[in-house]
């Protein structure tokens, strides 16, 4: 083991994986791990300070005095032995800065297990939970600092360049902030295959440039993003125009008569996209895109003779956006012709942070959901920068 000596903050640049040593401890002697951290201990005092009484080394030997840590196999004790350095009497424990345990009370395991309850539950009920599982109480405060401290480090291991990206999806979401009546927005784009590309919180959407964007009508996403192509979700925009019409007195029988006109003249456009991808015929998807279109404009026509120019006109508008799926499959293109990919998503942002009785800062809410939704979005990813975390080591 080789320590290098250095004049910076830390006495030494060297890790030791703390949950190793556990294993090596038979997962279960706290004895066990209090002697093998002593070990490493002595083997970092030789290093730096020699024989007692060596004056050719750049420390010496300190006091010592006994640290509380807790670890996934409970709660030990060890003695912490310090060391002064020479050219400045500066003193530093470098164990505690090896461990990563320096003014720290829990290592490195239990603050990510910590910050996984906290993402799973509220706070209070992840105090509750930890204490009733170790019998170690640890504060809620303490719980939410080390969800900020964590976040940090995941956000920029799951960092992804989204420059060039080819299809995106995008969704927002309202959950309740500190003030009464106040509404943080909440604002997420998926890549096509599902990983989380950007999250943000009461910011404005990233300016993006995709080929194909997939989303509801929000304005804010439509606007900053620049894609090639835009798929409406045909969910959304059903349930946009009988909004409308509600909004504009029409009946309800009405309304369903309505609902099935242009649900039949999309599905059946859906069904045709399937066959093609089967039978590769061209011309008839091309056909059954125009008879689409056609009959969407027929009923907006419709719509408008009756007086109900505001669905009317929306359909007349973005009746085009709402083909485009059937238009790329045409291309050998395949994409879903609806976000239910990631409203499942902002489920999981719901299910942790829309609790009656929760209200969220800015911060607070992204660093949870930062958690929440990479866990969600890239398991793969998010299980091996907790395994780095656990065991001390640098996330390539």
């Amino acid at each position: 083991m080789e320590v290098k000596v250095s004049l910076k903050e830390s006495t030494c640049d060297f890790r030791i994986d703390l949950s190793d040593l556990i294993e090596r401890s038979n997962g279960h002697s706290r004895s066990e791990l209090v002697r093998l951290i002593g070990e490493r201990q002595e083997g970092f005092i030789q290093q730096l300070c020699g024989p007692r009484y060596s004056r050719s080394h750049p420390y010496r030997r300190g006091s010592s005095y006994t640290k509380t840590l807790v670890t996934n196999v409970g709660t030990i004790a060890f003695r912490v032995r310090r060391v002064i350095r020479k050219v400045d009497r500066k003193v530093s424990s470098p164990i505690l800065e090896a461990l990563d345990v320096k003014r720290r009370k829990y290592s490195r395991n239990i603050r990510m297990k910590l910050a996984e309850f906290a993402s799973k539950m509220s706070y209070n009920d992840a105090c509750k939970e930890f204490e009733t599982a170790t019998g170690v109480h640890v504060p809620k405060r303490t719980i939410h600092s080390l969800v900020q401290e964590i976040v940090p480090e995941l956000l920029k291991a799951n960092r992804t360049d989204y420059s060039t990206p080819r299809i995106l999806m995008g969704d927002s979401t309202k959950v309740r902030a500190v003030k009464s009546r106040e509404m943080n927005n909440v604002h997420v784009l998926l890549s096509d295959d599902g990983h989380l590309l950007h999250l943000g919180v009461n910011g404005d959407w990233p300016l993006v440039e995709a080929e194909v964007l997939i989303s509801d009508n929000e304005p804010g996403l439509t606007s900053q993003v620049n894609p090639e192509r835009w798929q409406l979700c045909i969910l959304h925009a059903m349930k946009y125009i009988l909004f409308t019409l509600w909004g504009e007195g029409m009946t309800k029988e009405e309304r369903m008569e309505v609902e099935k006109a242009v649900k039949q003249a999309l599905f059946i456009l859906v069904n045709s996209t399937k066959k093609h991808r089967k039978d590769g015929d061209k011309q008839q998807l091309k056909a059954r895109i125009e008879e689409t279109l056609k009959e969407l404009n027929r009923i907006a026509e419709e719509l408008k003779i009756r007086g109900y120019t505001k669905a009317a006109g929306f359909i007349l508008k973005n009746a085009r956006f709402m083909v485009t799926f059937a238009e790329l499959a045409l291309e050998d293109v395949e994409i879903p012709y609806t976000t239910n990919i990631i409203e499942r998503l902002m489920g999981e942002v719901s299910k942790r942070c829309k609790n009656q009785w929760m209200h969220w800062s800015t911060e607070g809410l992204k660093n949870i959901l930062a958690i929440v939704l990479t866990r969600y979005t890239n398991e793969q990813l998010y299980e091996h920068f907790k395994n780095a975390y656990i065991h001390n080591k640098p996330f390539t």
